[in-house]
């Protein structure tokens, strides 16, 4: 009896043992589990997406002021005073139209000397031919030669008197009005009545009405190699309810400037009878991309002093679950916009990459993911 009461007792203390040992272990792998769940919690919490494929279509707008293709600035002679000034800015002027009047006291008085002494001229004729005349009935050789020689000499000196007189009123009358060259359109009207013509800024400035207008932006390299010259395109008039009107790519040159590396100018050329110099106008430009690009996101790109990189997510199997860490990958950004990379060299389609994190990342970082 006595035995078979110890035998109990330790079969009792085994389970209880047994118990105790089970216990124990839960307790262990509890507090491991919960451990691992709390340092989970302190790990930087990050964003991914998955690297994908397809076109990155590139979209510019910019606008500026349309200018004339062709400004002429036209100014008065020298020396000359504005006497009235016939238009006003934004007249539109017709090829031959006088825009200018002008006056000079010393060309008018020129004018009168030399044609007085053309008179004088004339009057010396009068009496060489009395002396020819004379000589010639006196039958005097000698003199009559004399006498027709300075007759000859004296109706030369007249007509050479008549051309310079010519001549003078030709440059007078032309100096006295400015003319429009061609049809256009009166930009700036900087002569004043009483003023000496051309004093340090053109009397007239005026645009050609027939060449057009023309609009210059900045775009970027990258979308203007989609562009060729004489290639149309739609541009916009904001003042004029948006109205959409045919634009020309005219010229396009790369910048070769430091400041404005990745820079190309683009001149459109636009012809509209509606068009007012300085109205601004804006154009719209979509670059079409390929089919087989790989896209991320734009906020994955990171850079410092030595490359562009992205860091891409790891998962590695462990006893407790799967963990996850932070790969640093050197990449080659194609072409960009404001949300999309498209993404040249450095990455795999489904690769999976960090979009953003709570804080910054080095290489190797354990990581924890957010689901969306």
């Amino acid at each position: 009896m006595e035995l078979q009461t110890n035998d109990e007792s330790i079969v009792r203390r085994k389970r209880w043992l047994s118990l105790m040992t089970g216990l124990l272990i839960a307790f262990l792998v509890i507090c491991t589990l919960l451990s691992n769940t709390l340092y989970a919690l302190t790990l930087p919490k990050v964003t991914t997406q998955v690297v994908g494929q397809g076109p990155l279509d590139q979209t510019f707008k910019g606008s500026n002021v349309i200018k004339p293709v062709e400004v002429r600035d036209v100014t008065g002679q020298a020396g000359w005073n504005v006497k009235k000034v016939l238009v006003r800015g934004g007249d539109v002027v017709q090829q031959g139209q006088s825009l200018v009047q002008y006056s000079n006291d010393e060309a008018e008085q020129q004018l009168v000397s030399e044609q007085a002494a053309l008179k004088k001229l004339q009057l010396s004729v009068e009496k060489l031919e009395y002396d020819y005349i004379l000589s010639e009935r006196n039958e005097d050789n000698g003199t009559l030669l004399a006498a027709k020689a300075a007759l000859k000499s004296a109706k030369i000196d007249i007509s050479l008197q008549q051309q310079h007189i010519l001549d003078l009123q030709a440059k007078i009358s032309s100096y006295q009005v400015m003319k429009a060259p061609f049809d256009g359109i009166v930009a700036a009207v900087n002569a004043k009545e009483g003023v000496s013509a051309g004093v340090g800024v053109p009397d007239i400035r005026l645009s050609n009405a027939q060449s057009g207008f023309q609009l210059e932006l900045q775009i970027p390299s990258e979308i203007a190699e989609s562009l060729t010259v004489d290639e149309v395109m739609d541009v916009h008039l904001p003042r004029q309810n948006n109205r959409v009107i045919e634009g020309k790519a005219a010229s396009l040159v790369q910048a070769d400037s430091a400041a404005e590396l990745g820079i190309s100018r683009l001149t459109v050329l636009l012809q509209d009878p509606s068009l007012v110099s300085g109205e601004r106008a804006e154009v719209i430009i979509t670059k079409k991309g390929k089919a087989d690009t790989l896209l991320i996101s734009s906020a994955a790109i990171r850079k410092d002093h030595t490359d562009t990189y992205v860091y891409t997510l790891e998962e590695r199997k462990g006893p407790l679950g799967n963990a996850f860490y932070a790969n640093r990958r050197t990449v080659t950004v194609a072409s960009s916009n404001e949300h999309v990379a498209a993404i040249s060299a450095g990455l795999f389609n489904q690769m999976s990459v960090i979009v953003e994190s709570s804080e910054r990342l080095l290489e190797g970082s354990r990581v924890r993911v957010l689901t969306k």
